[in-house]
């Protein structure tokens, strides 16, 4: 009997599924994606590829070795404005964090222009009573007090996630250690992130960014896969379930949930290792430009002398760019 492998692309409108054989061969299945339930459009895919296959569900997921799942959701979610209504937890102090960025817009001067909005508004910006400073010493203790009470107004305002992050938490997670500690207390089932788990670099901005934008993945995310599991597993799947991710391999899926941040931009890390593969079966030449239009982004990627490079950094749009007026209006509704 052939053993199989399941890969699986959903996108904003279809989700493409392939079907290989240990034989070498492959069946293709495709069907229009549904964004509550991952697995109703891999079914529909699935069903259609295991038909042509003269077998049955249930029989080629008995022999599948592996399921290799890939999606725009989280890029999506972000791009479409569908996060969590997320909080972010900073010390007190330094609440323009995420306003101010990395300092500086497009055309300084130009006074029409409106400075970037922050990824979470203002009014969902909290100070926490807090200091640590560089070399890991506490100069200010935790007030514990004032958390409770930012936290209860959280809870007031039906926050979704919350993003954790303290200035030199890098040096000495204490501060937000305890702050998890809090949420888990006070808002049990929120989920939240500390940025000295996911992101602990120097740069304050970046360090910031990324963990609100990991926490307001997270109820959209978690509920997904997590559901997306659950469906393969009651229909008879037992391996692993692999996920690609924005470093163009994947991780297991218990690994993502914890760290959704690690899915935005993963289609188009892999668009230029498929590309690579390709142009070199094909014996094409070594610079390649690699464009991946979905129904939502387009996004295009560059292979030079054969080679991807890597880069620590990414953005979603330009790093400064004016505030339509829409995106404002977005924001104030919030």
């Amino acid at each position: 009997m052939p053993r199989y492998r399941i890969s699986v692309d959903t996108g904003g409108t279809f989700t493409d599924v392939v079907l290989t054989s240990s034989e070498g061969s492959f069946t293709i299945g495709k069907a229009l994606s549904d964004k509550r339930r991952a697995f109703a459009s891999i079914d529909a895919g699935l069903t259609t590829a295991v038909r042509r296959l003269g077998t049955t569900l249930e029989e080629v997921l008995a022999d599948t070795d592996v399921f290799l799942y890939g999606t725009t959701r989280a890029t999506n979610g972000i791009v479409e404005r569908k996060t969590a209504r997320t909080a972010f937890l900073t010390t007190r102090g330094f609440p323009d964090t995420l306003l101010l960025k990395e300092g500086g817009k497009f055309e300084p001067h130009n006074l029409r222009m409106e400075y970037p909005a922050p990824y979470v508004p203002k009014r969902y910006t909290f100070e926490v009573p807090e200091r640590i400073n560089a070399e890991g010493g506490i100069e200010k203790p935790l007030d514990e007090a004032a958390l409770r009470q930012i936290l209860q107004t959280l809870k007031a305002r039906d926050i979704e996630a919350v993003a954790v992050c303290l200035l030199w938490s890098i040096a000495n997670p204490v501060h937000e250690l305890m702050v998890g500690r809090l949420i888990e207390s006070v808002l049990p089932g929120v989920p939240y992130t500390l940025s000295h788990q996911i992101n602990p670099i120097l740069r304050e901005y970046r360090r910031a960014s990324s963990t609100a934008i990991d926490a307001s993945l997270k109820p959209l995310m978690q509920k997904y896969l997590l559901g997306l599991e659950s469906d393969l597993r009651a229909v008879g799947y037992r391996n692993d379930i692999l996920v690609s991710t924005s470093f163009g391999g994947v991780m297991h899926l218990a690994d993502v949930v914890r760290r959704p941040i690690y899915l935005v931009k993963s289609g188009p890390a892999m668009a230029p290792v498929a590309g690579r593969a390709y142009a070199a079966a094909e014996a094409l030449p070594k610079d390649i430009i690699v464009c991946d239009a979905g129904g939502t982004t387009f996004d295009v990627s560059l292979v030079r002398d054969g080679a991807i490079e890597f880069s620590r950094d990414t953005w979603l749009g330009p790093q400064w760019t004016a505030t339509t007026s829409a995106w404002h209006r977005w924001l104030c509704t919030r």
